[in-house]
């Protein structure tokens, strides 16, 4: 008798961003996951029939966006996209059957296995804490030459909702990033980050709802601010956001860093802000197989 998955790892998506979440399962499956140990699921919010008969084909299981689960206050307020944030602080309620909990953006893509592993090295270090990464990085110019930029930018998310103490304190240092984390069942963070998210969306819809779809990554850094010892720091390269100078497809095939030597090989690409971004991404050939594994129909589509 074989014994059922321990860890899954998680990722959601409407129709909109479904070739994205086809590289992501693709380099997912290249790096030999699914498997015994750990599932691979898809929270559908909104993907057509063929987009979820070809995840199935792939052995990911598929479990729709469940409303219910989330406070009335919560979703009163936001947009049907906003699902694949709002969902995150009840997964545990969402997938019962599973212990440990890795979860990736759909606009990532995974360039090697490693990352898992550091997931549950991660998880047993620190059984009670999450673990993420920092979303400006060390890999990253901005760091060192607008730095003042990205801690006025922090301080505005924090300020429309805390109070000024609260708000100077989570500003001052860079943020982490809820586009990759992994977290145990078992972890207090899941209740204070849902306690947190109740009252940021209804607060933030008044008060800067221009923010709205980063109300998950407030709320969780505003948990990390009041238990600073609940955090496992994930090194950037296994949630490294493209959207900053830094990734570079070198002539091997492989997507390495680039400002400052020696390179590092990325494990975790993540294409931050698509919609903006999409072309630099295309002509910088960081999809996933530098996107061959789209038809030519959907290419032109998206480079439309």
């Amino acid at each position: 008798m074989t014994s059922e998955p321990i860890s899954a790892i998680v990722f959601s998506c409407d129709e909109a961003y479904a070739f994205l979440a086809r590289g992501l399962v693709l380099s997912l499956a290249e790096a030999g996951f699914p498997n015994g140990k750990t599932a691979v699921v898809l929270i559908d919010i909104g993907c057509g029939a063929e987009t979820l008969s070809w995840m199935k084909d792939r052995r990911i299981q598929v479990v729709p966006f469940k409303p219910a689960l989330i406070p009335k206050a919560i979703m009163s307020v936001i947009q049907p996209v906003q699902g694949a944030q709002v969902v995150r602080p009840w997964l545990p309620d969402l997938l019962p059957q599973f212990q440990h909990f890795v979860w990736l953006d759909s606009d990532t893509w995974v360039q090697n296995a490693e990352f898992m592993g550091h997931m549950i090295a991660g998880a047993n270090a620190v059984p009670d804490g999450v673990m993420l990464a920092p979303a400006p990085s060390h890999y990253h110019a901005s760091v060192y030459l607008e730095l003042h930029e990205i801690l006025a930018t922090q301080l505005t998310w924090y300020s429309s909702c805390y109070e000024p103490y609260l708000a100077n304190k989570a500003a001052s240092s860079l943020s982490y990033s809820s586009g990759v984390f992994g977290m145990r069942r078992t972890s207090p963070i899941w209740a204070l980050w849902r306690q947190e998210a109740e009252f940021l969306y209804p607060a933030m819809s008044v008060r800067n709802d221009r923010l709205m779809h980063r109300v998950d990554q407030i709320a969780l850094n505003i948990v990390i601010v009041r238990n600073p010892t609940m955090i496992v720091r994930l090194d950037p390269l296994y949630n490294f956001h493209c959207n900053v100078a830094g990734a570079l497809r070198v002539a091997g095939g492989r997507v390495v860093t680039n400002l400052m030597l020696p390179p590092r090989e990325i494990g975790v690409i993540h294409l931050t802000d698509w919609s903006a971004m999409r072309q630099a991404y295309l002509e910088q050939n960081l999809l996933y197989r530098s996107g061959d594994y789209l038809p030519p129909a959907e290419r032109a589509r998206i480079t439309s």
